[in-house]
Formats: C-alpha cells, sequence, structure tokens
C-alpha cells in the first residue's frame, strides 16, 4: 500500500507532504497504517469543499493498494470524523515542501521509450510535452509527440510539429488558471487546442475530452468542471458537411468541418461561473444542460 498526503492552506498558507510505502515500514507501523486507512471509511474518489473555506486547511490523500488507486481531496471542515486520525498521522509526518506528484508513471507498452501517466479513472497522457516557444510568448510548436486516452480508450494524439496557443480556452477564463499552459492544465490543453484545429471529431466531444484530461491531469473537480462549461458554451465549435468531388477521375465524397461562431461570453461570467460551481456539486454528464449563467 502506497499513501501520498499533502496538506495545504491554514493561515500560514504552508504545504506540507509525505509519501508511504507500507513495504518500507517495520511490521508495527505496517500494522497501524493499515488499520487507521481501514478505520478511514475511505474507499472510493471524492472531493468536497466548504462553501467559505477560507484560511481552512486541504488535504490530498491518495491511497494506492493492489493497483487500484482512490483519490480524496477536501477541507478541513469537511474531513470526515472517521479519517481524522489517519490525516493526525500522516501529517504528523509530513515535512514543508512541495508535493509530489500523485499520479502513477509506468512504461507505454506501444513505446518503452514514451511515458505513460495515470489517474485513476480519468485516463492516462502518453509522452511528455515537448515544445519550443515562439517569439510571441504565446503559441509554441510541439517537438515530439504527445497524447491522452480517454477514460473510454479513445486515443486523442497531438503530434509533433503541431502548433498549440491556448486559443481553445475562452479567455475570460484564463484568469482562474492563470493562463491555458500553466500548471495542471497544460497537458489538457495542448490535446484539446490540437483537436479543435484539427475538428476532425465531433466538437461535443472534443470539450468532454477537456474535462477529463483535466481531472487526469490532476485539476479539482470544481475547476475542471468550470472549464468545461466555458468551452462548451464559449468554445470552438463546428459542423459537418459532405461534398462531392473528383480525384484522380473517380467521384469522392469528402467530409468537411464548418466553423460556426459562439456566443462572447457576459462580461463577469469567468468569476460568476467559478463561484457556483464551487457551491454545487454536479456530474460533468449534466453541464452542458445548464443556462447561461449557470442556475
Amino acid at each position: 500500500m502506497r499513501i501520498t498526503f499533502t496538506q495545504s492552506g491554514g493561515f500560514a498558507g504552508l504545504v506540507r507532504h509525505v509519501r508511504l510505502d507500507t513495504a518500507a515500514l517495520d511490521a508495527a507501523e505496517r500494522r497501524e497504517v493499515e488499520q487507521l486507512v481501514a478505520a478511514s471509511t475511505l474507499t472510493a474518489s471524492w472531493e468536497r469543499f466548504a462553501a467559505a473555506a477560507r484560511d481552512l486547511k486541504q488535504y490530498e490523500i491518495v491511497i494506492e493498494c493492489d493497483g487500484d488507486a482512490i483519490r480524496v481531496c477536501c477541507d478541513d471542515r469537511c474531513l470526515p470524523e472517521s479519517a481524522r486520525p489517519l490525516v493526525r498521522f500522516l501529517a504528523d509526518r509530513s515535512r514543508p515542501g512541495p508535493p509530489p506528484t500523485a499520479t502513477r508513471r509506468a512504461a507505454d507498452p506501444g513505446d518503452p521509450d514514451r511515458r505513460a501517466v495515470a489517474s485513476a479513472g480519468w485516463g492516462r497522457f502518453t509522452g511528455v510535452v515537448v515544445a519550443r516557444w515562439h517569439d510571441d510568448g504565446r503559441s509554441m510548436t510541439l517537438v515530439e509527440p504527445f497524447g491522452y486516452v480517454d477514460p473510454r480508450a479513445v486515443h486523442w494524439d497531438a503530434a509533433a510539429g503541431a502548433v498549440v496557443d491556448g486559443a481553445s480556452i475562452p479567455p475570460p477564463f484564463w484568469s482562474l488558471i492563470g493562463g491555458p499552459f500553466e500548471g495542471r492544465f497544460r497537458n489538457a490543453s495542448v490535446v484539446h487546442d490540437v483537436a479543435c484545429v484539427e475538428r476532425s471529431r465531433d466538437w461535443r466531444d472534443v470539450h468532454r475530452m477537456f474535462h477529463d484530461a483535466c481531472r487526469c491531469g490532476g485539476v479539482g473537480a470544481a475547476l475542471a468542471n468550470t472549464m468545461y462549461y466555458a468551452v462548451w458554451h464559449f468554445g470552438p465549435r463546428w459542423r459537418f458537411e459532405e461534398r462531392q468531388g473528383i480525384v484522380a477521375g473517380r467521384p469522392v465524397v469528402e467530409r468537411v468541418a464548418i466553423v460556426e461562431p459562439v456566443p462572447e461570453p457576459p462580461a463577469g461570467i469567468a468569476q460568476q461561473v467559478a463561484e457556483w460551481f464551487a457551491t454545487h456539486d454536479v456530474d460533468a454528464d449534466t453541464i452542458p444542460a445548464l443556462p447561461v449563467p449557470p442556475r
């Protein structure tokens, strides 16, 4: 059993972390950890934060056992009483500093030199983003191929040479994430950008992929839902038309993507949407049906 624990927030805002592998513990401490985990009732992944969570400690707990993994994210107010002894045990052993990655890394069977990064239940990324920034400071060209395999085993590839600039994410929502290629959004933004440029799949599927890739990259549920709402209502969209032509003397039917206009985001919508999702726990499948603004 492996446990990754990260504590953040509080008045000081200090980040602390610890990663335990019970195989490396002595027998007595291993039994203590296993008993604490069993008593914690943390048996499935979930995320929950109080509406007014300022200055509360926040916890991320990832428990990996026998090939399965769960991830729990919450603040001190939403932490179950049954899990508090486990959290105290982990907090006592944590140390200040940036948290280690909570995702598992394994070899990609298709290419031993590429890495596959998986997050329980949300698919996996293949490769790492290696890119050359352009002089404009915003766009970049992928130097190596990158990809994402979604929870339905659909592959979303971003080939070397693809140019990405974050334009698939409505700019008013950049303020919520610091920019389309910042932190945990980078991987999802890259594959989403490429899919929006190629337009070989339905835009609805492309935007849903962005949500799942965000979650795979470690983005929390509320923020991933916010950004999914943003690209669904204000992101790129297109329709397909079939056009007949002649190639080498033979009739062919070509499917052409026709870009469609999208509404301009209303002023202040980004913060309004973020605050709504911060206080409403909704399933991602329901987000396309939400109005503007959500309610």
